[in-house]
């Protein structure tokens, strides 16, 4: 496993990007990741997988609080979740590509990801193996995190130049 870029060390973090509703600045929407970026911050950011299995990012396990629609995350596909405005902004649903293009590795990029089967258990690496397709060209300081132990392993194999924690 590569040691932790100094880069996470020398700045804050704007959690879940530099968001600020009021402004039309939506949590983990690209206009956040750009205003953080934009202001030296580190980014940290929330993974998710579509219905179609892609890397989403996105906080919440449906799209009420932030979208106000009543559907779930894991249910809806990449392409529909794309097209749905987040509350507020101009802003849609970003893909983690989409964002990995917005830092560009100009500012370190701490990735959660999500454990959308709520047992903090055994998962089928979906989600993990999405984020590392997305993740294996990316060239910036990044690390990835998540609440449940077994992603956490499951990254440890898949991921394991990538420096990863609980």
């Amino acid at each position: 496993m590569r040691r932790l870029s100094l880069a996470f060390f020398d700045r804050p973090f704007a959690h879940r990007a530099l968001h600020d509703i009021e402004n039309g600045c939506p949590e983990n929407s690209i206009s956040a990741v750009k205003s953080a970026v934009s202001n030296g911050y580190g980014v940290e950011i929330d993974l998710q997988l579509s219905a179609d299995d892609q890397a989403i990012v996105f906080h919440d396990y449906d799209l009420l609080r932030l979208a106000n629609q009543k559907r779930i995350v894991r249910q809806t596909s990449s392409g529909d979740l794309h097209r749905i405005r987040l509350l507020g902004s101009d802003d849609t649903i970003p893909s983690f590509d989409e964002v990995l293009s917005c830092i560009s590795g100009r500012v370190p990029l701490l990735v959660e990801l999500k454990d959308q089967h709520g047992q903090l258990g055994v998962t089928n690496g979906a989600l993990e193996r999405a984020a590392a397709s997305v993740l294996k060209d990316y060239d910036g300081p990044v690390a990835v995190r998540s609440f449940n132990t077994e992603m956490v392993a499951i990254l440890a194999e898949i991921l394991p130049e990538v420096p990863r924690g609980l």
